[in-house]
């Protein structure tokens, strides 16, 4: 029975065996991700889903950093920045593909920075073979998320053009090139003289000859000093001065690819050391494609731009000069520049105020907030302002031959070989604009009153017309008060009829188009309806009886190109019918979004969360329109000008509904800065900076006046218990420097506090290391200035290790990284771990060599536990030195001289914040 029961029962299948291959991609993706570098490129070779895998951890980011010249911890023959690009861009494995994060950057900021990366400048050849590959590698990343170009060499157009390509790019951070683009627009394709003859009146200046039309693959030619010049007969020159006028010309009208206004729905944009306002018009379209998406923004002039806005230095009186510097170089002016230039003295005083002006309205225009009107000369006022005094009897002809004499003097006087066009020359050019455009426009002004007189005009019509145009004008009055008695004389709106004019009976008749050449007849946009520039026609005489017939007013028609290319007359019913039919959904709900996205800029501002600006002068009225602040979260102005006005109409918004601004940071500190914080309701980050006196650029603000004593009262009182980061960094003297009263009320409800900046006294270290415990969160901690009287090195030093001894005494504390008095180098602290008596007893029982194998496993730079080896000259010891290992452990353990660059996680830290810059 047993046996056949056994039979009888059903056999269970068997479990398959769980193994890494059957867990979900996404789970295998995970595990990978937890893996060491040296750990995946052992999992790449072990099979082809392993490389897949692997592949996509290693290759995810590409980051490349500049050292410094004078930094030998990065003395490397490795060159990642070549290697990295040349796997991405030629390996037959598409590596590319895996590519999120692209990141060019300096461990330094300012004119050290710039010396890191000179030799990969786009102005030479390493520069151009660093955009080519990295070209090749774009082309290829088809998921890339972030680019961050931290360096100020000039991207391409093609490297532009990809960028545009990639639909998943949103991140984007872009440091501009220092001096105008070298971008220069493709040559024409050359030509043979023997088959053209160019006769000299009609002959335009010729653009440089080539011997090669410009490749395939449309990357830009590099600048004219490498151009090779051509081998065949160069033309007949021509006059030089009109040459270098006409190339200028044709430059500004030359179309130049998109750069920044290819970008779309972008979620955070970034444009730094912005060093032309060429630039705006590229930025403003930018945004106005991200407007729906942008979270961040990030915008900073130069600082050789905003230095043109500065009021110049004093020029130095040569007779004040010292009578040992008499032996000294003189500057030798540029060439084409004499010493007899107009840009000294208060001409560059004037020139700084009006470029001053200009980059006051430069953020309305990237906001598109602020209409912008290109300033005309002075020259070309003064001109008018003449011709509109000037009384009728002077005669415009010989004016204009006065004047073209005077400025054919002049431009033979100021004419040299191989310059550009000075000032002075574009003065004259506009001098000979001004005096043609009087002219033409006297010229005008008698056909006009020959063609109202009668007389007969160019175009034939007859005195006849004339004077029955003007019997039409006289027997038509306007009506002062309308009648419903149906008066004749009275229009349909109420207003006084007239019949059509000449130019209202030009209007285009259906019929009476040529289809062959219907542009040239009917000068209609597709796009708008016809009248909507041009002049309305005045509708004819209607009477009373007519009126009740007519009361709807005439349909709009449409001009459409049929699919023959025949010019078709629509109504507006019929054109908006055919548009909904020709659109898609998908472009119709993007059409849609559009509007939305325009509507709430135009209404609301763009909902940003972060903006970030540095040297680009900031109104309030800018602000408020251009950004909605019930969005913004963190608020950066640095070096904006005055910003009490800001703060003051913050102070406004955040009374009418509580603002949601949590971070600021900010070099302008005011009282009224000061109120408006106190009225936050929280306060996670503040950084308050005060520059030095001899800062370049200077503020256009003042400077302050608060007192530690004052952010104490009103701003640390409140916002301690919420605040995360805290700098208060006072360069220019001691107003900021914390007290006894200060650093009592931070240690005693500065419980959540994680970053600390500051400057303090000798004695009010000494109350910070008594209430240092109440900083249970404190990880990073920057004493900018330690202000003592003694300048011995040796108090600097035992102070810093004085704090260190303190903080061993609490193992509670979260302390990690200090810095005292120094500005770029740090001290990390390191704890032990407590290793428990079990463990010790297995070590002893394991001996010297496994016990010192197993201390050295298990360390690591970045993990919370150090486990630490025993000191050198215990290793010979017999076995009972073991039970003294303890005498032998410390508290903690220090690493000296570590850059605050190799410091990751630690904003204070950070090479802009130190800098006070973007």
């Amino acid at each position: 029975m047993a046996c056949a029961d056994n039979s009888e029962a059903p056999l269970e299948p068997a479990k398959e065996k769980l193994t890494l291959m059957s867990l979900p991609v996404e789970v295998q993706n995970d595990i990978f991700g937890h893996c060491s570098q040296n750990d995946l490129i052992c999992l790449s070779l072990v099979s082809k889903h392993f490389h897949e895998l692997a592949a996509a951890q290693l290759y995810r980011n590409f980051h490349i950093v500049f050292p410094d010249e004078d930094d030998p911890a990065y003395d490397t023959p490795i060159d990642g920045l070549a290697g990295g690009l040349d796997t991405l861009a030629t390996s037959d494995y598409n590596y590319a593909r895996h590519l999120r994060d692209i990141s060019l950057d300096t461990h330094s900021a300012g004119d050290k920075a710039e010396q890191a990366y000179k030799p990969y400048l786009y102005s030479v050849s390493c520069g151009k073979f660093m955009n080519t590959l990295l070209l090749l590698a774009l082309r290829k990343a088809t998921s890339l998320e972030t680019f961050r170009w931290n360096i100020r060499v000039e991207l391409s157009r093609p490297l532009y053009k990809a960028l545009h390509q990639i639909e998943t790019l949103s991140h984007l951070h872009i440091r501009m090139q220092a001096g105008p683009s070298l971008y220069e627009t493709p040559p024409p394709l050359p030509y043979n003289f023997s088959q053209f003859s160019i006769s000299p009146s009609s002959a335009h200046p010729p653009g440089p000859s080539y011997t090669a039309p410009p490749p395939i693959f449309s990357i830009p030619p590099p600048p004219s000093v490498f151009y090779v010049p051509a081998s065949s007969a160069p033309p007949p020159p021509l006059p030089k001065p009109i040459t270098r006028a006409k190339a200028v010309k044709r430059a500004t009208l030359a179309k130049e690819p998109p750069t920044l206004s290819g970008f779309k729905k972008l979620k955070s944009l970034a444009v730094l050391d912005i060093d032309t306002l060429d630039v705006v018009s590229e930025l403003k379209e930018a945004i106005r494609n991200s407007s729906g998406t942008l979270s961040k923004v990030k915008l900073s002039f130069s600082d050789a731009l905003a230095m043109q806005a500065r009021k110049p230095p004093p020029d130095i009186d040569p007779d004040d000069s010292d009578p040992d510097d008499e032996f000294q170089a003189v500057p030798v002016p540029p060439p084409g520049q004499g010493y007899h230039d107009d840009v000294s003295g208060p001409a560059k005083a004037f020139r700084a105020q009006e470029e001053r002006k200009s980059q006051e309205s430069v953020l309305g225009r990237i906001f598109d907030v602020e209409s912008y009107v290109p300033k005309k000369s002075q020259r070309k006022s003064r001109e008018k302002e003449t011709a509109a005094k000037g009384d009728g009897s002077s005669n415009p002809g010989l004016e204009f031959i006065n004047s073209l004499k005077e400025v054919s003097a002049k431009l033979m006087a100021h004419a040299r070989e191989n310059d550009e066009i000075t000032s002075s020359q574009q003065e004259i050019l506009d001098m000979i604009e001004a005096a043609a455009r009087k002219y033409v426009a006297n010229e005008e002004a008698k056909a006009k009153i020959a063609q109202e007189e009668g007389k007969p005009d160019a175009s034939g019509s007859s005195s006849a017309q004339g004077t029955s145009t003007e019997k039409t004008k006289t027997e038509v009055k306007p009506v002062e008060e309308p009648s419903g008695s149906g008066d004749a004389s009275a229009s349909l709106f109420g207003q006084p009829s007239q019949i059509k004019t000449k130019e209202a009976q030009k209007d285009a008749n259906p019929d009476d188009i040529d289809i062959e050449e219907p542009e040239e007849q009917l000068n209609i946009d597709p796009q708008d309806p016809p009248g909507k520039d041009g002049p309305a026609t005045e509708p004819a005489i209607v009477s009373s009886s007519e009126a009740s017939s007519s009361a709807e007013p005439a349909s709009e028609t449409y001009a459409r190109k049929d699919e023959n290319g025949r010019v078709r007359i629509h109504t507006a019913e019929e054109f908006h019918e055919k548009e909904l039919l020709t659109t898609t959904p998908q472009d119709q709900a993007a059409q849609n979004q559009a509007k939305i996205d325009e509507y709430i800029r135009k209404t609301r501002g763009i909902a940003l969360q972060s903006l970030s600006i540095y040297l680009i002068p900031v109104k309030a009225s800018v602000l408020s329109r251009a950004i909605d602040l019930r969005v913004l979260r963190r608020l950066t102005l640095l070096n904006v000008g005055p910003q009490a006005p800001i703060w003051l109409h913050l102070q406004r918004e955040n009374k009418e509904s509580p603002l949601p601004l949590r971070k600021i940071s900010t070099d302008n500190v005011s009282m009224v800065f000061l109120n408006f914080v106190s009225q936050l309701e929280e306060l996670h980050e503040l950084f308050m900076l005060e520059r030095d006196t001899k800062y370049k650029p200077e503020s256009f603000a003042p400077k302050t006046t608060t007192t530690i004593d004052q952010i104490r009262k009103i701003v640390l009182k409140k916002h301690m218990p919420t605040l995360k980061r805290l700098m208060i960094k006072n360069i220019a003297d001691t107003a900021w420097d914390f007290n006894d009263k200060t650093i009592m009320l931070m240690c005693k409800r500065g419980s959540n506090l994680e970053e600390l900046a500051c400057s303090m006294g000798i004695r009010a270290i000494h109350t910070f290391m008594q209430h240092l415990s109440g900083l249970i969160n404190l990880r990073a901690l920057h004493i900018v200035r330690l202000r003592n009287d003694d300048t011995c090195v040796w108090v600097m030093r035992e102070t810093k290790r004085f704090l260190i001894d303190n903080v061993s005494h609490h193992p509670e504390l979260k302390l990690e990284w200090v810095s005292v008095d120094d500005d770029d180098r740090v001290e990390r602290l390191i704890r032990p771990s407590s290793i428990s008596k079990k463990d010790k007893q297995s070590k002893k029982s394991k001996g010297k060599q496994k016990a010192f194998s197993a201390m050295g496993s298990g360390a690591g730079f970045g993990s919370d536990t150090f486990p630490l080896l025993p000191p050198p000259d215990s290793w010979d010891l017999s076995s009972d030195s073991e039970d003294d290992d303890d005498l032998h452990e410390t508290k903690l353990e220090t690493m000296e001289n570590i850059h605050f660059y190799d410091v990751w996680g630690v904003r204070i830290f950070k090479k802009e914040v130190v800098s006070g810059r973007l």
